[in-house]
């Protein structure tokens, strides 16, 4: 190492890796590319194999390239595979001993348990770790999970701290032994409010309503996810049809793709909602959804803290959304959200029916949701405890080299 213990001459060089298509955690890792200190720090990314971007977004690949981040792509893939996971790791090591890292910062699961083991053998001095949602969160027998707990377990070792979304998830984090408490930090995912107007014209909202074949009159309940099990939506439908029956004049909003589409498509037919559940899968130009939502609705059955909650509550939409880490971190049932039991389509139903029924609990909720994003979900705040991470993890570790051998 060639960095003095007291002085860095150089920048600090920090490889962001992650399997994550899109979503979120590209979000996350794209604004840090963004906003770090560039005069402080050199970034490399590297992403899963380029392909449509997984959560609505541009190719991770595209993302970098656009913001002008070197990268360099390693297939991974969400489920366990013995061989094909092997061979990731294998060019994720050869990447790293080849272009040489400071810092490794890993985001989500695969990627976290291949890029972490691969780092530590590559001699890396710092390794981080960002779950944005543990495997093992959610239903489900211990048994079950009991795979994707001793993976986690086992990559612990290997990483010098984790950084996660929430403080209900690092409580997940200490109750699994993934960390002690001394190397488990609370980063939330956060925002920059100027980027989310409140303003919408009557003409905006009626452009996007007609696009999406949506009655102007009509009320728009929403859900933007992953159609995967993760993210439940199956709830959103069997709730849909409850709600229909007592408000005829509302419609019901799918914003996503994924394995559950055509499970969903099968559903929504079999209840006779054809007319009132639009499934449109991913749009770039989501925002303009958000604004033009009444309603916005996550019933995921677990998270790290949903990005899309955030987005939600700085348009100041109210929100109906599961009690599960992450989230209650963010929503206090009945002042800046509602918050329902997992796979509960009458909860659901009924909160929804709720806010329709009262048009100023929906405004109430929403306003105080926009006051819980600027106080506590801010990027900049973000950013500076990302950075004064960083820098004061990574100068003890070159004073603890120093030392050892001095």
């Amino acid at each position: 190492m060639e960095k003095n213990a007291n002085e860095f001459k150089t920048k600090i060089r920090i490889l962001y890796i992650t399997q994550s298509l899109g979503g979120g955690v590209q979000k996350f890792i794209i604004q840090l590319c963004q906003n770090l200190n560039q005069h402080q720090f050199q970034i490399t990314g590297c992403c899963s194999a380029e392909q449509k971007g997984g959560d609505g977004d541009i190719p991770f690949s595209e993302a970098f390239r656009q913001i002008g981040i070197s990268y360099f792509v390693v297939p991974m893939q969400r489920a366990i595979n013995p061989w094909e996971d092997f061979s990731s790791f294998v060019k994720i090591y050869r990447n790293i001993t080849r272009r040489g890292f400071d810092i490794v910062h890993a985001h989500s699961s695969k990627a976290g348990v291949l890029a972490r083991i691969a780092a530590r053998l590559a001699g890396v001095p710092l390794v981080i770790y960002s779950p944005h949602g543990f495997s093992f969160d959610g239903p489900g027998n211990v048994i079950s999970k009991l795979p994707y707990i001793l993976f986690e377990k086992i990559a612990s070792f290997f990483s010098d701290i984790i950084i996660t979304d929430s403080l209900s998830e690092k409580k997940l984090a200490l109750k699994y032994k993934m960390g002690s408490d001394e190397k488990t930090f609370v980063v939330p995912p956060s925002i920059n409010i100027s980027d989310y107007n409140l303003k919408i014209t009557g003409k905006e909202r009626a452009s996007c309503l007609k696009k999406l074949g949506i009655a102007l009159e009509n009320r728009v309940v929403t859900m933007i996810g992953r159609l995967a099990v993760q993210k439940d939506p199956y709830t959103f439908i069997l709730a849909a049809k409850q709600i229909k029956n007592k408000q005829p004049d509302t419609t019901f909003l799918l914003v996503g793709d994924g394995p559950l589409m055509d499970s969903c498509l099968r559903l929504i037919k079999k209840l006779e909602l054809e007319d009132s559940v639009k499934v449109v899968g991913w749009l770039r130009n989501y925002k303009i959804v958000l604004k033009a939502s009444d309603i916005i609705v996550i019933p995921s059955l677990w998270e790290g803290l949903p990005f899309i909650l955030l987005e939600a509550m700085a348009f100041a939409k109210p929100i109906v959304a599961t009690r599960i880490t992450g989230i209650v971190d963010v929503v206090r049932d009945g002042k800046n959200g509602f918050l329902i039991p997992p796979r509960s389509p009458d909860s659901l139903a009924k909160k929804v029916e709720q806010i329709l029924d009262n048009p100023d609990v929906g405004a109430n909720l929403g306003k105080e949701g926009r006051i819980t994003v600027k106080k506590n979900y801010l990027l900049k705040t973000a950013v500076s405890s990302i950075e004064t991470l960083y820098t004061r993890l990574f100068k003890k570790k070159v004073d603890d080299w120093s030392q050892h051998n001095f």
